[in-house]
Parts: structure tokens; C-alpha cells; sequence
């Protein structure tokens, strides 16, 4: 059943992020009033008297109020993400697991606050929610370690940052398409499952903001807010935080996208993932290390070693991925056999591989966009 006939998840997907964008900007003006510290104004008068006995300067005041507003940020976004989802589950305003995935649901359900689905569904069982409640959490928790185990030795310096971006790259999606089994086969289980890269997202584009920075350099401890900055500092090449909003953001972006749209249903999503994760990323860690001798003549920021990777790479990521899904029946068996999947497979690897080497075309965008295209040509 085509994502595209539910418009009701569509509809709880839409309200989140919509609640999540007002939760980023709960009061647009709060911090753009300057304020002036007791320094501004006479020291002898009687407002400047008042303003140094009270402790300090406003403009402190105004810093750590902003610290603690980002601080709140992405708990109240997971918080309000998590309750959206599991109070339209309760509610059945999602969808529960497909009753003939390959009958087209009758007219009422395509409606967002139609009858039951019609027939098309059956309930979201409270065991079900349940389930898909608990597998979002544990996907939180463990992306939330995951990025820490990588982010933390950046910033005591044993890791390269380069390296650190890139092991994020290259792991981070594959890691939470593994955990995709915890799900249950509820067709709103899409709906949890998305609020992760959502998650990511916010994160990203508070890390990209650099308000976390801006806060620390003013004066402001960092303590308080270091995991953002330890984050943007991370996935950044020049340590420029705004960074964190280009291809990382990119990423997290496509994660979110086939994550939703094309989830279990569909292999083009996890092909599409594979080749932006594993294959592009292995071939800047290659790349980097292999390739200084082996320039393309026609672009020499890309070698024929980082290309090999990615072909490998995005060969031996989508094909692992899928099997992990069929193996654990989360997936429906592709109607290939191994030898002509892996055929299929290399051909999207190959392609993407070459307009990656295309120095007008950001391959943040390019290489997902061209799996997913090859992969619904040959893959469905």
C-alpha cells in the first residue's frame, strides 16, 4: 500500500513538525532587544547604582536565559513529538497494520478524519503502540550514544574531525535502519520511527544556528550547553557551526523522508540511504587516506580510490540492509535471487559513483537522488 493513500499519517507527521517549528521560536523577539548592561549607563546616577547593586549586567541575564531555552529545546520537541504520535495511535488516527497490502484502501480512508479506514486497516492495538512507543525511545537513546561515542573523542582531540564527520555519515542511518525490527507491522509505525531523523534535525539546526557558540564565546558557560557545540564542532569541516545546516542537515533530511514515505513498503528508500550513508561516506574516509595518487583528471578533489569505495560501499550496505529486513521479516523477499539483486545493486552503485564525480552538483543531493530514481526503475 502506497504511503501516498494514507493522508491521515501524512496529516500527524505534519502536525508535529508544525508544533516542533513553533516550539523553535516560541517567542521570536525574545533576544533581539538589546540590552544594556550598568557599564552603559552613568555610574553615579541612580539607575546605574541600582542595576550594579543587583548583580550584574542584563545582558548576562538575557545569555543564560537563552543557554536554558536551548537546553529545554529538544527534550520539549521529543516530548511534544511523542505525545502527538502516540495520542493519534490511541486515537486511531493512525493506521494499524494493512489488512491486503496490495488492495487499494476504499474512498473514506483517504480522507484525514474519515470513517475507521474503512476496512483498509486494522485497529492500532494498544500492545502495537506500545510497541512502536518503546522501539522510538530506545532509537533515541541509542542515536543520542551513538553520536556522543564519536562526538567526544573530537573533542578531546584523539579523533579527527574529519573522520568524526564522516563516522557519523557513514553509520548513523544503516545503525537506525538495523533497529527497524523493533517496530511493529502497523502502517502508522512510519509515523514513530520518523520522529528520530526529526529529532536529528532539530538538533542540527540548533547546533547550525551557532547559538550554542555565539552563548559560550560572550561568556556563558558552556557546560551547560556543550553537546551542540561539541556536535557542530564535530560534523564540521572548519569548525564553522552553520556547517551543520548544509549536508548534514541534508542527510538527516533524506533519512526523514524515506523513512516516511517509503519505510518497509518499499526498497528505494533503504537503497537510497545506503548509498548516501555508507557508500558516500566510506569514500571520503578512503578517499582521504588512498587516493592522493589516483586523481580523476577531470576533477582532481575526487580519486579513483574514494569512487571504488563508494561502489563498494553502497554495493555491500544496500544489499546487507535488505537482507536484514527480509531475514528478520520486516521486508517482504524482493522477487530477485542474489545474483540478480547484486546486479541490480551494483548498476545503482556504478551510476550514483559517477555523478558523484560531478563537480557542479553537490553530491549530498545528487548521490540519494540518483539511487532513488535507479532503484525505482529496477528495484520495483
Amino acid at each position: 500500500m502506497s504511503p501516498l493513500r494514507q493522508p491521515r499519517s501524512i496529516f500527524v507527521l505534519v502536525l508535529v513538525v508544525a508544533a516542533n517549528a513553533f516550539s523553535l521560536h516560541p517567542y521570536p523577539n525574545r533576544h533581539r532587544t538589546a540590552i544594556k548592561s550598568p557599564s552603559h549607563y552613568n555610574q553615579h546616577s541612580s539607575l546605574g547604582r541600582l542595576l550594579m547593586m543587583n548583580g550584574g549586567s542584563g545582558d548576562t541575564k538575557s545569555k543564560s536565559t537563552s543557554v536554558n531555552t536551548s537546553k529545554l529545546l529538544l527534550p520539549i520537541t521529543a516530548a511534544v513529538s511523542i505525545s502527538l504520535v502516540t495520542l493519534a495511535a490511541f486515537t486511531q488516527h493512525l493506521p494499524g497494520p494493512p489488512i491486503d497490502a496490495t488492495a487499494p484502501p476504499p474512498f473514506l480512508s483517504t480522507l484525514p478524519f474519515g470513517v475507521i479506514f474503512a476496512g483498509s486497516c486494522e485497529p492500532y492495538s494498544t500492545s502495537l503502540v506500545l510497541r512502536d512507543l518503546g522501539a522510538t525511545l530506545f532509537s533515541i537513546v541509542a542515536a543520542a550514544g551513538f553520536v556522543k561515542s564519536i562526538t567526544y573523542p573530537a573533542k578531546l582531540g584523539k579523533l579527527d574531525p574529519r573522520d568524526a564527520r564522516k563516522l557519523i555519515h557513514t553509520f548513523s542511518a544503516p545503525l537506525f535502519i538495523l533497529v527497524w525490527p523493533l517496530f511493529s507491522n502497523a502502517y502508522g509505525a512510519r509515523v514513530f520511527a520518523s520522529i528520530v531523523p526529526l529529532l536529528n534535525a532539530i538538533r542540527l539546526f540548533v547546533a547550525g544556528t551557532g547559538a550554542e557558540s555565539r552563548n559560550s564565546s560572550d561568556g556563558v558557560d558552556s557546560s551547560t550547553t556543550g553537546s551542540e557545540v561539541e556536535l557542530s564542532n564535530a560534523i564540521s569541516r572548519s569548525g564553522d557551526a552553520k556547517e551543520a545546516l548544509q549536508g548534514p542537515f541534508v542527510y538527516v533530511m533524506v533519512l526523514l523522508f524515506s523513512t516516511f514515505f517509503f519505510w518497509i513498503d518499499n526498497p528505494v528508500g533503504v537503497v537510497s540511504i545506503a548509498t548516501m550513508a555508507v557508500g558516500d561516506g566510506l569514500a571520503d574516509l578512503i578517499g582521504r587516506r588512498f587516493g592522493a595518487s589516483n586523481k580523476w583528471q577531470f576533477n582532481k578533489s575526487k580519486s579513483i580510490a574514494g569512487s571504488s569505495a563508494l561502489v563498494v560501499g553502497s554495493l555491500l550496505g544496500s544489499y546487507g540492509l535488505l537482507s536484514w529486513l527480509v531475514w528478520t521479516g520486516t521486508m517482504d523477499p524482493l522477487p530477485y535471487n542474489s545474483f540478480d539483486l547484486l546486479g541490480r545493486l551494483l548498476i545503482i552503485a556504478t551510476v550514483s559513483a559517477a555523478v558523484e564525480l560531478a563537480p557542479v552538483i553537490d553530491d549530498n543531493y545528487s548521490v540519494p537522488i540518483t539511487a532513488g530514481v535507479l532503484s525505482t526503475l529496477l528495484l520495483n
